[in-house]
């Protein structure tokens, strides 16, 4: 379970796999986008890749994927209005994703949402997921359709706190509200310093990273482990939770 500046929620495993080593344990910080744990993709390659042996796999080698530059150009960022809103951004769904693919929204211009409901699905480089609301409000203009792609970190839509403001959302008005200004907070310079990374093993293995649980999110905090260096995970299963410094 990780804990946003939000609320604490629960972090999923990406892809199937084997925890080989956890980096950042329970009660500790870590900036978006740092190394949490190594998985292992064969559980005879858990001691390899928790001791680390050999040169990194090219995709694993890059500690933080989400500050690098997109690989397609972001859409266009609407113009802020003066009442309160929130944006709806592309997550990193993987340790190796650049950029995402909207398949589905599950929720119209209009539609209420709450935190934890899936309101749409993305198609990552490993699969296509659905993605959560993290805080409740209103879908008021959907930035990125279906079918088209966005780098990680980009607006794929805007949320208004209040019904009444859909409008204002929408079309935008006013100067933005100062932590909605910050367009890509998971590029900015961390608050704390990321913990050191592992030496690579030359098996194959995946990394855990601190997810941006919400829009405003600069770190978490490892709150508990759901699994043990050793034990296997599935995609889609809860492996931690987190609470960052303001929730």
């Amino acid at each position: 379970v990780v804990e946003s500046d939000k609320a604490d929620m629960d972090v999923e495993a990406f892809e199937d796999g084997y925890i080989a080593k956890i980096l950042v344990g329970e009660g500790e910080t870590a900036p978006v986008g740092a190394d949490l744990a190594l998985v292992a993709a064969e559980e005879a390659d858990i001691d390899a890749v928790a001791s680390g042996s050999g040169a990194a796999p090219a995709a694993v080698a890059e500690e933080t994927p989400a500050a690098d530059a997109p690989a397609a150009e972001a859409p266009a960022a609407a113009a802020a209005p003066d009442c309160e809103f929130t944006q709806v951004d592309m997550p990193a769904l993987s340790s190796t994703m650049k950029e995402g693919k909207v398949v589905s929204w599950l929720k119209a211009e209009g539609d209420p949402i709450s935190a934890g409901e899936a309101i749409m699905v993305v198609e990552s480089d490993k699969a296509d997921m659905d993605v959560e609301a993290f805080e409740d409000g209103y879908i008021a203009k959907i930035l990125v359709g279906e079918g088209e792609t966005a780098p990680v970190g980009a607006d794929l839509a805007l949320v208004a706190a209040e019904e009444a403001d859909i409008d204002a959302v929408a079309s935008g008005s006013g100067a933005a509200p100062a932590a909605v200004a910050e367009e890509t907070p998971a590029a900015d310079a961390p608050a704390a310093e990321a913990p050191a990374a592992a030496a690579a093993p030359d098996c194959e293995f995946t990394q855990v990273d601190m997810p941006a649980l919400s829009s405003t999110m600069k770190e978490g905090k490892v709150v508990s482990w759901l699994k043990a260096e050793g034990d296997p995970i599935s995609a889609g299963e809860a492996i931690m939770v987190v609470e960052s410094d303001k929730a």
